[in-house]
């Protein structure tokens, strides 16, 4: 169910129901276990309301309204993600938000659904039905050593970090 998956995180204008993104941030796992990672910056599309647009949230992420002005548009960031991630499954440690945000990046052309972190460690390191508790023991615990950086590609990184960590035990 998890085969091959893609950790993604978004940074957006504020947390409110019409907030849209301003980063997405991807990282997975190569063949020799290296964590790939790559973010862009979305320029909002004319239709997202600026009124979603929180100093509070930018003071967290560091990201200024301003600089997303000369970023790539929206539709290429959403058809590099569609392109990049070729329908694996995604990932994500707030998967409420993260799915909406890619949502309202993809206008609802998006492939998959976003899955949450802990889910996907369940399903992924049961065996036969059974739970391996030493792998997810191993996650939970160096999962509660990170601390967000709130930038897009770092914080995906982060949860692939997770994930190798579990399949290295």
């Amino acid at each position: 169910m998890f085969e091959d998956p893609v950790f993604i995180d978004f940074e957006a204008s504020s947390l409110d129901d019409d907030s849209w993104p301003i980063e997405v941030g991807i990282a997975w796992l190569n063949d020799n276990g290296k964590v790939i990672v790559h973010s862009k910056l979305i320029k909002p599309k004319p239709e997202w309301p600026e009124s979603a647009w929180s100093d509070k949230s930018a003071a967290v992420h560091g990201i200024a309204r301003n600089e997303l002005d000369d970023t790539e548009p929206a539709e290429h960031v959403a058809r590099w993600l569609a392109h990049t991630v070729r329908h694996r499954p995604l990932i994500s440690d707030a998967p409420k938000f993260d799915g909406m945000w890619l949502r309202r990046l993809a206008s609802h052309q998006m492939w998959c659904e976003v899955h949450g972190l802990t889910e996907a460690l369940w399903w992924s390191f049961a065996s036969d039905g059974k739970l391996r508790p030493g792998r997810l023991a191993i996650a939970n615990k160096f999962r509660a050593k990170q601390h967000s950086t709130h930038r897009a590609g770092e914080d995906a990184a982060n949860l692939a970090y997770v994930w190798r960590k579990a399949l290295l035990r």
